[in-house]
């Protein structure tokens, strides 16, 4: 699993880093099933957004822990607002669960990436969580 952008900038150099990008982005609307994080729209890939939980501005960076899928209306109507400022029993969509899956997303840790040694020759791939893997040749 990628924790960053630069992770699959720096592994991944068969992607140029526009495709590194929308890679990433893409592997974090897949993990929410392409529903909004706090509405549960269902969304797709022209509806999709990608919020930052914790904004950039108070300190949020661009790790996978960070950012959410979420429909236009709440990333627009969350802006810069906290999670746990905006994200309340008030909202007519609030979920406990939704709220329990926030914070689980938002207490991933980053995994490393290993690389094989040269004297082991492998070919990497990707598995389905999106993490490489590597076979042996």
């Amino acid at each position: 699993m990628f924790h960053s952008e630069q992770d699959l900038l720096a592994n991944l150099i068969v992607l140029t880093p526009k495709l590194a990008r929308r890679k990433f982005r893409q592997h974090i609307f897949e993990a929410w099933e392409y529903r909004c994080a706090y509405c549960d729209k269902q969304l797709n890939e022209s509806t999709a957004t990608i919020d930052h939980i914790l904004p950039k501005h108070k300190g949020g960076h661009n790790i996978r822990s960070n950012m959410a899928c979420a429909c236009g209306n709440c990333n627009r109507n969350k802006g810069s607002s906290l999670v746990h400022h905006w994200f309340t029993p008030n909202q007519p969509f609030y979920c406990e669960k939704r709220l329990d899956k926030l914070k689980r997303w938002m207490e991933q840790k980053p995994h490393s990436i290993k690389l094989p040694s040269s004297v082991e020759p492998a070919v990497p791939y990707i598995s389905n969580d999106f993490s490489i893997g590597w076979i042996a040749t």
